[in-house]
């Protein structure tokens, strides 16, 4: 294990903080002429505002816009603007012509957005419109391409019509775009339309309103007046987002009581233990780490084409030291992108073992010998490659820290490229890149298709198996428990079987929590412990 990636992570760095909201002299945490102000240490600063090209699904967001659905602390789907979730037991799913599936959603009734226009079902439509548009960037898109239809049949009523069932439909539509501003235009002016994207010109149907962003320091909303639920929603009247992306700055400025909620880094956990006024959750999270490897470059097809040097690679990193020591046993390594808190998990799937030694050897025998300076090399290329790093995830860049040291060891030259989030964006999307660490979410009903599919939208790796791509579409339309967890099961021996990633952990959330805030329920979905900011209140 190498000793400089751990203090990487948790060794603590010195530093001061200004508290940039102007109440230095007073407890900031007190209620402030009655108001309620939720102040939050915001572990990185968010790219864009649009839910659907944000590559960071983030409680910012959907503080102000709403979806159709959100899930609870319990990993379930709630209906949020629509009444009703459409199930075949309450009659709202139903067969239609030549095997497409009729589904219908009753929405809420007197919804209006920020800018007092109404929300109606020609919302819902056009946002499934701009989804499944061509270069819309939304990170789930082929979902929506499997909706041949959006029917308005009156204001509150929606109609979709699939092409076959799909197991997934409910976790759909985690944001709706307002039509009266977005209206009108294509879809590339939709994702680069800054007004929208940088709050000018946001509006959302959510409990709070976009007041300011202050590029590198803070967003700030405010109370939604008029918000659906009633006039005594949301109790609080004012949430400020701090960009803190240091850890130990989030860490220190909690400690001094600047901060209502942080998330920390797990191995920061055992810190703030028994810290007065706070309490301290670490919550198992939807979310697996992975390293990705790409064929997209001419460099990274030399390296990367050969699944016994990817084998090699992955035999060379030790995801138990990363769990253990690195993370300090905070986390369990990951076999597959199922987590075992789901009943889709299959416990019976390994991942690469650790074996240096038959790494090594591997390598050999494909033909990338050391040289002088003990880096491989094969018909005159180094060996090396660059991992894409995000700045300010100190979890991530700690992993590449290890793995580089790891893939030293074998003969293998890690290099780092770290980018801020809109640029690692970007860089990503681009498919000019030879490898990440990243994370991503997966939803209570898992589907692989938009991660591994040949055609995918979040496929960046340019791996393709016709084989699995069958057996993962097949898990997608199997509604029946049984048969979906038969044909997910086989999707996760599949996919560990080609070497196409490496699995290294399920994440956790370290979160400090108040004693100030009621209502607070914290959950590892993708829309986080803020899924229900309109039931909070700050004491």
């Amino acid at each position: 294990m190498n000793g400089s990636a751990s203090r990487a992570i948790v060794g603590v760095v010195a530093s001061a903080m200004a508290f940039g909201c102007g109440d230095e002299a007073r407890d900031p945490l007190e209620l402030i002429d009655g108001r309620q102000i939720l102040r939050v240490a915001y572990e990185r600063e968010v790219d864009v505002l649009n839910a659907f090209t944000s590559q960071m699904l983030v409680d910012i967001h959907f503080s102000m816009v709403e979806g159709l659905v959100t899930t609870d602390e319990n990993n379930t789907y709630i209906p949020v603007l629509a009444k009703e979730i459409p199930s075949e037991e309450n009659g709202l799913i139903e067969d239609a012509p030549a095997g497409t599936v009729r589904m219908t959603w009753p929405l809420q009734e007197g919804v209006r957005w920020h800018d007092g226009e109404a929300f109606t079902s020609e919302d819902v439509c056009f946002t499934w419109r701009f989804v499944s548009s061509e270069n819309s960037q939304t990170y789930n898109r082929d979902w929506y391409l499997r909706i041949l239809d959006c029917e308005m049949p009156n204001d509150t009523t929606v109609v979709f019509t699939w092409e076959s069932e799909y197991a997934y439909y409910a976790g759909l539509f985690e944001a709706v775009l307002p039509e009266h501003i977005l209206g009108g235009m294509t879809t590339e002016e939709i994702v680069n339309y800054t007004p929208y994207n940088r709050g000018a010109e946001l509006v959302g149907t959510g409990p709070f309103r976009f007041a300011e962003w202050k590029s590198g320091e803070y967003i700030r909303v405010v109370r939604n007046e008029d918000y659906w639920r009633g006039p005594d929603k949301p109790a609080i009247d004012e949430i400020v987002w701090s960009f803190l992306p240091d850890q130990n700055t989030r860490l220190n400025a909690m400690r001094a009581g600047q901060y209502h909620y942080a998330r920390l880094e797990p191995t920061q956990v055992s810190e703030v233990q028994g810290l007065d006024g706070y309490s301290a959750n670490l919550i198992s999270s939807n979310t697996f780490m992975h390293l990705d490897l790409s064929l997209n470059t001419d460099r990274s097809r030399i390296m990367f084409s050969d699944q016994d040097v990817r084998r090699a690679l992955f035999m060379a990193i030790d995801r138990d030291a990363i769990a253990n020591q690195l993370m300090q046993g905070t986390v369990h390594v990951a076999n597959t992108p199922i987590n075992p808190t789901s009943p889709y998990h299959n416990p019976n799937v390994s991942a690469t073992r650790y074996d240096p030694t038959e790494a090594a050897r591997l390598l050999t025998v494909a033909g990338w010998i050391e040289g002088s300076d003990a880096i491989r090399a094969k018909n005159g290329q180094r060996f090396s490659f660059t991992l894409l790093n995000r700045a300010g995830t100190a979890d991530r860049i700690g992993i590449a820290q290890v793995i580089q040291a790891q893939l030293k060891s074998i003969g293998v030259e890690v290099t780092f490229e770290t980018l801020e989030s809109a640029a690692w964006t970007q860089k990503w999307r681009s498919f000019d890149w030879e490898g990440v660490v990243s994370a991503w979410f997966l939803p209570a009903d898992p589907s692989f298709t938009g991660l591994y599919e040949c055609d995918g939208p979040n496929n960046m790796t340019g791996f393709c198996d016709e084989a699995l791509d069958e057996i993962m579409l097949a898990s997608d339309r199997a509604l029946e428990y049984v048969d979906r967890k038969t044909l997910l099961d086989a999707a996760q021996v599949a996919l560990a079987s080609t070497d196409r990633m490496l699995p290294i952990y399920y994440n956790v959330i370290p979160e400090l929590v108040s004693d100030r805030i009621t209502g607070y329920r914290g959950s590892g979905t993708n829309f986080g412990s803020f899924w229900n900011l309109w039931d909070w209140s700050v004491r």
